[in-house]
């Protein structure tokens, strides 16, 4: 059986409109500041920390983020309640994996805030075994949180669920073969660069036996 680390964004869910809309609440009593699309949000997805605020807000100061990210946190709870975020498939997936004796956890360059909140209000926490984030692990890089699983696992067979070149590039620095999902957010560049590619979530049941 395998240790199967599945990414957040665009591999487990598309939280792309509530993000978005938590994003710009939280920047209303800025207007020096471009609010930011949603494509911009999307495109920023899979950086980690401060690379994600650079790249969706690049004109925002480092106060500007602290402030944007403290007032986020409330707005994005409100948006995302009651809310199924997950793709379609995901949580047949999980149950599969689950109940043919694998393994699933997280890796994701998110903050223990986001991770907490993606597992509870769409209810798949019991699906998880320790799961991960880079703030978690206090890690640099994603390579790190799966690192940090390996260390508390142990040897096994490891599978990195993503799909952004950044899951690509963390699971070589692990030795860990990478399935790249074409329903996320990557681009065809990424997808090649994977072991596998599947077009939708149940797709990974045949990849991985």
């Amino acid at each position: 059986m395998a240790i199967i680390l599945f990414d957040i964004d665009g591999t487990l869910i598309d939280s792309t409109e509530q993000m978005t809309e938590a994003i710009h609440r939280a920047m209303e009593d800025m207007p020096h500041l471009l609010k930011p699309s949603q494509a911009s949000v999307q495109a920023s997805y899979g950086l980690a920390g401060s690379a994600f605020w650079r790249k969706a807000i690049p004109e925002a100061s480092e106060e500007d983020i602290r402030l944007i990210r403290k007032k986020r946190h409330g707005h994005l709870e409100a948006t995302m309640v009651e809310q199924n975020v997950l793709f379609d498939g995901i949580r047949d997936l999980l149950e599969a994996l689950v109940s043919e004796g694998h393994t699933i956890s997280t890796a994701s360059n998110c903050g223990n805030h986001y991770l907490n909140l993606v597992l509870d209000s769409q209810d798949i926490r019991s699906f998880f075994t320790s799961p991960k984030c880079l703030e978690s692990v206090n890690g640099k890089e994603k390579a790190d949180i799966l690192r940090a699983h390996r260390e508390e696992f142990g040897e096994a067979t490891y599978w990195m669920i993503g799909d952004r070149s950044s899951d690509v590039e963390a699971a070589r620095k692990e030795n860990m073969p990478v399935v790249l999902c074409q329903y996320g957010f990557g681009t065809q560049s990424e997808w090649d660069s994977a072991d596998h590619v599947i077009e939708t979530p149940l797709d990974l049941l045949a990849v991985i036996k």
